[in-house]
Parts: structure tokens; C-alpha cells; sequence
């Protein structure tokens, strides 16, 4: 495949992203991180060192040959404002380089589902509105909203809780005992699901729309989902505390209609800890 594809960010779900393209034949893709020499790489895909919080490094990076930007950003732990650091400055730096030369690649942009500060279990679709409950979401919101500015081929992709291979802090509190049982509503979304979408959407682009929420079929109760990862792991949920309160990511019930509607088929429809 000729089309340029650059990934913004390239982490866990931009790698699995590029081995999917590559699989599907496509052989002209380039990601920028910080550390290149730490990272898997497939056929097609070269990778370039570089700061996203760098402008210099982001108008190298983007030439007006790239015909898509997949951004993955992570919060910049390094930084006294890792939300800000991690999200908002490359989306500014991005948006302001991208009108500057006149460029208006597609961009797919992975945000979270907690932008929706939501606390009743209320079902939330891509009409609800965004109502962040602190001050990280808040700025998770703010990044949605420069990089839809950004090209006017924009699609944002708010994921709940991703979960897969190397993701393992869940595990680390049942495992530690440290985890709290409330009665809210969660949801989850494989990262070979994130990654499948993109790859997905960068293949068939007539599918790509300004919002998706990416979620699997079943949300579910917090203790449901404690309890499938716990009969994994061999622990026990007796002895966890459990509180009335629900914690400061809310309780919501994700709608993935939009998602399943663009023709995409989920690989993990529901949450299966493996």
C-alpha cells in the first residue's frame, strides 16, 4: 500500500495496529517515540526517535507525504503535568504545524471514555455529553477538542478500560488485596480490539465518522468483572474491602452501536481474562 501512515505516540496499541496493517499489506508506516531501540517492529514500518512534546521533532516527523496520523498518546509520568505534558501540548503542536503548511491528513485519535463523568450507570452513547469529573479528564477533553480542529478528517475514538497482555495493575490490586469493590458499572475494551478498529477504519476510511465509543458488548458490574479476573488468577474476593461510594471514574454503561454499525466485528465481545 502507498498511503503514508504515521503514528503519533508508538506504544502497545500503535504496534499491534502496525502488525495488523502489515498483515493486510500495508508497507509505508512510521512511528515516533522516544525510545525506538525498545520496541517491536513489523514489515513496513520504520521507526524514528523523537519527543511529541517537541515541535521540532513533530514537523520532521509529518510531511505533507502522510496521508494519515494515528495519535496514541500516553500521560508523561516524567512531568509535573503528565496529562497536559502527555496529551495537550502534541495535539497544539500538531494542530498548529498541520495549518501552518495547509495539510489536512485523516487523524484517528485515541481518547478515553473518561471524558463522561457520568455516576448513575447511565448509558452513554457518542450524543451524551461530555461532562469531565476532574481536572486529568478535563484535560483529556481539551486535547479531543484541538485535534478535532486540527484536519477536518478527525475521528476520535473514546476507549474504555483497555485490557490485555502487559496491562496488569487490575491484577496487581487482587493480587495485593489492595482492590476496593463499589457497586459502579465498568467496561472494557481488549487492546487487540483498540488496534483492530484503527487498522480497521484506515482501511475502509468511508467508515470513519467524528466519534466512536470503543467498548466491548457487556458492561459490567465492578465485582463481575473482579470476579472473572480473580477465578484467572486463583484469588479469593472475600477478603477485599467494599464500599458504597463509587470512585472518581464513575459508573456508566457504554452503547457500542456506532462501532458495530461502521461493519467492524469485536474479536473479544466480551471480557474474558485470559
Amino acid at each position: 500500500m502507498t498511503h503514508k501512515i504515521a503514528f503519533i505516540g508508538y506504544g502497545d496499541i500503535a504496534e499491534r495496529t502496525c502488525k495488523a496493517l502489515a498483515l493486510a499489506g500495508y508497507n509505508n508506516m512510521f512511528g515516533i517515540c522516544r525510545h525506538p531501540q525498545n520496541k517491536t517492529t513489523y514489515p513496513g514500518v520504520t521507526l524514528v526517535a523523537g519527543d511529541v512534546t517537541n515541535a521540532s521533532d513533530l514537523e520532521a516527523f509529518i510531511d505533507a507525504e502522510v496521508s494519515t496520523i494515528v495519535l496514541t498518546l500516553t500521560p508523561n509520568r516524567g512531568r509535573e503535568d503528565a496529562y497536559f505534558d502527555g496529551y495537550v501540548l502534541p495535539c497544539r503542536l500538531l494542530q498548529h504545524h498541520l495549518h501552518a503548511k495547509g495539510l489536512s491528513p485523516r487523524i484517528i485519535y485515541v481518547s478515553s471514555s473518561g471524558v463522561y463523568g457520568q455516576r448513575d450507570g447511565e448509558w452513554i452513547t457518542e450524543a451524551t455529553l461530555a461532562e469531565p469529573a476532574d481536572q486529568a479528564s478535563k484535560l483529556l477533553l481539551q486535547a479531543e477538542q484541538i485535534i478535532a480542529s486540527a484536519s477536518e478528517h478527525t475521528s476520535i475514538l473514546r476507549c474504555s478500560g483497555i485490557y490485555g497482555p502487559n496491562r496488569t495493575r487490575l491484577a496487581e490490586l487482587l493480587i495485593s488485596g489492595d482492590a476496593v469493590i463499589t457497586p459502579a458499572w465498568t467496561n472494557r475494551i481488549h487492546a487487540d480490539d483498540v488496534a483492530g478498529f484503527i487498522a480497521y477504519l484506515i482501511q475502509h476510511p468511508q467508515q470513519q465518522q467524528p466519534l466512536f465509543l470503543v467498548s466491548d458488548d457487556e458492561p459490567l458490574l465492578q465485582e463481575e468483572a473482579y470476579r472473572r479476573l480473580a477465578e484467572r488468577l486463583g484469588v479469593d474476593l472475600g477478603g477485599l474491602t467494599r464500599v458504597q461510594e463509587i470512585g472518581r471514574r464513575g459508573s456508566k454503561r457504554i452503547d457500542n452501536r456506532l462501532l458495530k454499525a461502521s461493519g467492524y466485528q469485536l474479536l473479544h465481545p466480551t471480557y474474558q481474562p485470559r
